[in-house]
């Protein structure tokens, strides 16, 4: 185990403020309690309400308020305290922070709150939360729908629903016989992943005499004997919602309550929360297999396979507090918690990043924060963390978005850290107005990061952050990339622009270095640069990008980033047709035709490129080393060449293809390019 320091320092309150991308705030009366981003950037919210004015857009699945009265079960002036029921609602953003739909959805008599939400690749929403029929003079008109796995609402204390993609209709809804511990109701009550094929993984937690029927061969068919409290439910959900393809509990003799669900490709289940159960199922040979005696609760990580039957592993992280925990799962297999420390680490928490096989720690950090964690994994596997400020100042990275706490209230902290821990950004933001709230963080392809609260979302660039500049993907940079880096500061004021097609190595008082070798910069300003990634990086798995502003420090700026380097990675610029000119709706390419594809980020050709140098015009032109392959439509085309793109700059790659005969007429089909193991976003084209 290597736990990694963080550094600190107390910052001063003068600090110049970045404007965001956009900032997004709710209506009165409503809170936000779970985010998620989907491939194109478009934010998706969820939580509850008990607004009437919610901003329901026209023609959304619930476009008023189900209302009703709700009762607390505590005494109030001699009787029950009389509250509005409360809604869920959905709501997605555009990547400018628009409102592309908002929904209620609830019913009459019910408390419903969302408390998990996720998109999928055709932009289906799933929405996982809570709903108690608290009736007082009105039936509860909770939405199921017919053929669901769970229908009764008087047994149903959670709920999974899936929205189309528009936000107008219900695929499913069903009820989840569960009745959430007081405790679990105070976090996350439903916890929620989605798999390739719609199927929905749940975590929760119920309490009570209310059994949750689990399936047979299930690893822990029913909840201890002696825990009243409250037993963790780990289930999968069929794509159609009518099913449970399995359901087990999972906790020891005490408290035990779920928080967290993540999965890998096989389609194991990763679940994390806290529990007060010393004999809380864990596997030899475990990081951690013993209960602290000092510990009121300690943390877990459990790995259950497909089927739901046995555990692939299970370990004990360390003492911690009853708050929300986070965990995603990397393409390795890895597993990422946030959590709040114990007494310990009263004023902060840990991000740990747990081996494939659950036998060690890779890495464990120190977080400063005043309350629970926000987590979310980008696609190299690096961690992106937010807090509230605490009384323990973490330090910003130069070219940060704030690099400092601006008052004693209402700040975020947000760090990221590689895949084996090392510290790769922070910056604080002054986006949460309500003191002692949660953040939520989701990471966006593009490298901005979402930060979410009750109130708000705003939408920022944390900190220098590398971008295909042909996507405008961020993760992974390959040799020979033409890259926008993001940032503050790192240029100068108005745009400047290389006067030749071969750029110099500083621009506008911008230098750029990749593990110390300068780089040709295209175009450089205060917030944006594009330069070449240099070609002599290849064969390195990661390297230290540098941006210096007027010679830096103290005169000017400097801002630098660890980045992960891949072999490839694809991003297309255009697409031609045979007559060379653009692809479009108005001058589509033929079926049966040709096409030509320019992009970047192939990686290394052979001969390799000269960094900053024109492609020649040769009888043998340089080639891509990795297997190219391109699919329209999902079908696979034939690729004729792919390599330099003569008389363009090394960076630029050409693709020739010929197209499908069977290929049918439509104004956007999408393009794809696989250049080794790695995908381009999809691109649409236009085929006649």
């Amino acid at each position: 185990m290597r736990v990694t320091p963080v550094l600190l320092l107390l910052v001063p309150c003068a600090i110049a403020a970045n404007q965001p991308t956009f900032t997004y705030a709710v209506s009165a009366s409503t809170t936000v309690a779970a985010i998620a981003v989907d491939a194109a950037g478009n934010t998706y919210l969820t939580g509850s309400t008990t607004s009437s004015s919610f901003p329901a857009t026209a023609g959304a699945l619930q476009t008023q308020f189900s209302g009703g009265t709700c009762e607390v079960l505590a005494a109030f002036h001699g009787g029950q305290l009389m509250i509005p029921c409360t809604d869920a609602f959905v709501i997605k953003l555009d990547p400018a922070g628009n409102v592309l739909f908002a929904t209620y959805f609830g019913g009459n008599g019910s408390q419903t709150a969302g408390s998990a939400i996720c998109v999928d690749a055709s932009g289906n929403v799933y929405l996982g939360g809570t709903t108690s029929p608290n009736t007082v003079s009105q039936p509860d008109t909770f939405p199921v729908t017919a053929g669901a796995a769970f229908t009764n609402v008087a047994d149903g204390g959670g709920f999974v629903a899936k929205l189309n993609s528009s936000g107008t209709a219900l695929v499913y809804s069903i009820l989840l016989p569960v009745n959430p511990p007081p405790l679990a109701i105070q976090q996350r009550a439903v916890a929620m992943a989605i798999d390739p094929a719609g199927e929905v993984y749940i975590a929760t937690a119920t309490a009570g005499a209310l059994p949750f029927p689990t399936t047979p061969g299930a690893f822990q068919p029913a909840p201890p004997p002696a825990n009243p409290n409250g037993s963790g439910v780990v289930a999968k959900l069929n794509a159609s919602g009518s099913a449970m393809l399995y359901a087990t509990y999972l906790s020891g003799n005490g408290l035990s309550i779920p928080q967290g669900i993540g999965i890998d490709a096989a389609g194991d289940a990763f679940v994390a929360g806290f529990t007060q159960a010393a004999d809380f199922p864990v596997t030899p040979g475990a990081c951690q297999t013993g209960y602290f005696p000092s510990a009121e609760y300690m943390e877990f990580v459990t790995k259950l396979n497909p089927q739901g039957t046995g555990l692939v592993y299970s370990t004990f992280l360390g003492a911690t507090l009853n708050e929300a925990s986070e965990i995603k799962v990397d393409a390795q297999n890895g597993a990422y918690v946030v959590a709040l420390g114990g007494a310990a680490l009263s004023s902060g928490g840990y991000l740990s990043h747990v081996s494939a096989d659950g036998s060690a720690l890779v890495y464990a950090t120190y977080i400063p924060t005043a309350t629970g964690l926000g987590l979310d994994l980008d696609s190299a596997g690096s961690a992106f963390v937010a807090g509230a400020s605490g009384t323990a100042i973490l330090a910003a990275s130069p070219g940060a978005f704030q690099s400092g706490l601006v008052g004693n209230t209402g700040n975020v902290i947000a760090a990221k850290f590689t895949s084996n821990g090392q510290f790769a950004g922070a910056t604080y933001a002054n986006v949460s107005p309500t003191a002692g709230n949660r953040p939520f963080i989701a990471v966006a392809p593009n490298g901005a990061i979402m930060l979410a609260e009750v109130a708000t979302v705003t939408s920022i660039f944390p900190w220098l952050t590398v971008q295909n500049a042909a996507s405008g993907e961020a993760g992974t940079v390959a040799p020979g990339e033409i890259v926008t880096l993001r940032g503050y500061g790192i240029g100068p004021a108005s745009a400047t622009v290389a006067s030749s097609q071969a750029p110099v190595d500083q621009l506008g008082g911008t230098q750029v270095t990749f593990g110390g070798v300068a780089v040709p910069v295209f175009s450089a300003q205060s917030q944006q640069v594009t330069v070449q990634v240099p070609w002599e990086i290849a064969g390195q798995t990661s390297t230290e990008v540098v941006v210096t502003y007027n010679g830096g420090p103290p005169a000017g700026a400097s801002a630098s980033v660890p980045v992960v380097v891949s072999t490839a990675a694809p991003g297309i610029f255009a697409v031609a047709n045979y007559d060379g000119a653009l692809n479009s709706p108005s001058n589509p390419a033929k079926a049966g035709g040709f096409i030509t594809i320019y992009g970047t980020g192939g990686g290394v050709t052979n001969p390799l490129g000269i960094t900053g140098g024109l492609w020649p015009i040769t009888a043998s032109l340089p080639t891509l080393t990795l297997p190219v392959s391109v699919s329209i439509g999902g079908t696979n085309a034939i690729v004729l060449y792919a390599g330099s793109a003569p008389t363009l700059e090394s960076g630029y790659f050409q693709i020739n293809v010929a197209l499908p005969s069977g290929l049918q007429a439509s104004s956007a089909v999408n393009l794809v390019v696989k250049v080794g193991g790695s995908s381009s976003l999809a691109v649409p084209i236009s085929i006649q």
